[in-house]
């Protein structure tokens, strides 16, 4: 399915033939096809789907000629920004339904242990442990305070996630943003990433929870183990787990990929070139709008989306904007 992301990738054919509108405004679908090099069912069909994501409008002529433009590059990209923003809010409320209805679970044998409550902080850990030294695929995680840990117990989970990433298990944490104030926690994490794992964040995520190959999970509902009630639950196979897999996936896919250096400043030219690359903007029209050579253009851009942690420009624009450089 062709998405906004599509659009803004000048590797994709839709990204390319959206380009090729944006510097070539009323282009008939066979002038398209020349520009790409593609054969005009190819490249009317990928109009269509410009359509279809309202990048472009189809304009008929009175002699029946049929035309194509795009749409602003900046208002879809602003509009894909809301839209992400309100399935963001729409995931928290739905998490904080789910937690306030695990808070009620207590012990029992019903459904065959699918879920069960757990009431101290030493068996949370423990839990932890387990579903770590017991995957046999992936391990995933969403991490955010208050933390269950000491400094000496986090040392020994760090080491422990490090030996399972060697051993080829894939691990994906999602931490809050505040991840960048905790250099203790944030040298842990650039570790591991250094030896095969995946970390993003995200401002607010709604709980604390690890899950094992799909299979198992264990879901925090708070860290105060003087309140009475159940500190946390396990999760077996069952409608509930295959909805927090789910939930973790819909998280990962609107997180930030972590950056070493998440304030680092930019300097005004490479402002200049991530404004002009979020909007659509091309190599060659950017070095043309700064006058700068094209090799200067795609090392800057290419610096950029390392940095970034972005795998596209409209990505790119979004995790900018997020971290306050735009």
């Amino acid at each position: 399915m062709t998405s906004l992301d599509d659009l803004f990738d000048p590797a994709s054919l839709h990204g390319r033939a959206y380009a090729v509108l944006v510097q070539h405004p009323r282009s008939t679908a066979f002038e398209v096809a020349e520009r790409l090099g593609t054969p005009p069912r190819v490249a009317e069909a990928a109009l269509e789907a410009l359509c279809h994501l309202d990048a472009a409008v189809r304009l008929a002529e009175p002699n029946g000629t049929v035309r194509w433009d795009a749409h602003a590059p900046e208002a879809l990209s602003e509009a894909e920004t809301r839209r992400r923003n309100r399935d963001m809010l729409r995931m928290q409320s739905a998490a904080a339904r789910l937690g306030e209805t695990f808070r009620s679970v207590r012990r029992t044998t019903d459904a065959d242990g699918a879920v069960v409550a757990v009431y101290e902080r030493r068996q949370l850990l423990a839990d932890f442990e387990d579903l770590q030294h017991t995957a046999h695929a992936n391990v995933k995680v969403v991490e955010r305070g208050p933390f269950l840990s000491d400094v000496d117990t986090e040392e020994r989970l760090f080491e422990l996630k490090s030996a399972r990433i060697q051993a080829g298990i894939d691990y994906r944490t999602l931490y809050q943003e505040t991840i960048y104030q905790d250099p203790e926690r944030l040298r842990h994490v650039l570790a591991t990433n250094a030896v095969g794992a995946q970390a993003r964040t995200l401002p607010d995520p709604p709980m604390k929870l690890i899950l094992a190959d799909d299979r198992r999970a264990v879901l925090v509902l708070h860290t105060d183990e003087r309140r009475g009630d159940p500190m946390g639950v396990r999760v077996g196979p069952s409608p509930t787990l295959d909805l927090l897999v789910k939930t973790f996936d819909a998280l990962w896919s609107m997180a930030t990929p972590i950056s070493v250096n998440p304030a680092e400043a930019l300097d005004e030219r490479d402002r200049a070139i991530l404004t002009l690359m979020s909007m659509g903007a091309t190599d060659d029209t950017i070095a043309r709008r700064l006058g700068l050579s094209r090799r200067t253009v795609v090392r800057r851009t290419a610096s950029l989306l390392e940095r970034l942690g972005a795998s596209t420009r409209f990505q790119a624009g979004v995790q900018a904007t997020r971290r306050g450089w735009l």
